[in-house]
């Protein structure tokens, strides 16, 4: 059993003491792939000027996107040699195209909305009724790179430009300044898994996703209900109710589970 805490993290279970410092984690791995990261979330700068100028393309993105993941190239993008790559196409002009793109591996389900710009922007997002926990990659169990990295990545090499990582921002929060995901797989130190988040933070989504055979995200004793489960999938909203902060929680999860928080750190 892992103990997690913003204030520090005990893994019991090999008894390893990892120490909480500013809004990161020093963190050790306790069993296979398992792991924690934790994103800063920031709006990129064109939709910063998209909102100033009220474009169509900023008034679109805040209107239907979420969670999102983006990155922008030094080099200009030929919108042609990424065509190929889209699913859908749902508005191309000279400069930019908005359509879905599939991640590789996964059920069209997943698919993502992806906003291209010759200027070298690439931002993939999911719809705002959609949790954040639909990003994880469950099926590489890693919290390391996600679904929206992939496409990203997958965009970037398309259009003949370097894929240089991805910055993440959620649309619906934009207050949020973090993003934690933590996962946890059924090998190694265990199943299971201890958090406390603190009162003093400000918390905007919790959420949590699993993949593979039995499909169980346990919290506290009781199994979460989910919004979907396809494709080896499962994925769901926590309540508020349900993590409640400065409380140790305790998290059981089949075959490999990770748990999603959205917050603002003051």
């Amino acid at each position: 059993m892992k103990r997690i805490s913003w204030i520090k993290v005990g893994i019991i279970s090999i008894t390893l003491l990892i120490t909480f410092l500013a809004v990161g984690f020093l963190v050790l791995p306790a069993g296979k792939n398992d792991g924690r990261t934790e994103y800063v979330l920031k709006a990129p700068a064109f939709v910063q000027s998209a909102r100033a100028d009220d474009s169509f393309i900023g008034q679109k993105l805040d209107e239907e996107a979420g969670i999102s993941a983006y990155m922008q190239s030094t080099s200009q993008i030929d919108l042609q040699q990424v065509r190929s790559v889209f699913r859908t196409i749902e508005i191309e002009t000279p400069d930019y195209l908005i359509g879905s793109v599939a991640v590789p591996n996964y059920a069209e389900h997943f698919d993502v909305h992806v906003y291209v710009h010759v200027d070298g922007w690439i931002l993939a997002y999911y719809m705002q009724d959609e949790p954040v926990a639909k990003i994880i990659d469950g099926k590489n169990h890693s919290v390391a790179a996600t679904k929206l990295d992939n496409v990203v990545a997958v965009v970037a090499g398309a259009g003949g430009v370097p894929f240089s990582g991805v910055s993440y921002y959620d649309f619906r929060y934009p207050n949020a300044t973090h993003m934690l995901l933590v996962g946890e797989e059924n090998e190694g130190a265990g199943n299971t898994f201890t958090i406390q988040i603190p009162a003093s933070f400000g918390y905007f989504e919790r959420s949590y996703s699993v993949i593979g055979w039995p499909q169980k995200f346990e919290l506290d004793g009781t199994e979460l209900s989910y919004m979907f489960r396809g494709d080896d999938n499962e994925y769901g909203i926590i309540t508020a109710a349900q993590l409640l902060p400065d409380v140790v929680h305790t998290v059981v999860t089949e075959e490999y589970g990770v748990l999603v928080i959205v917050y603002r750190v003051p």
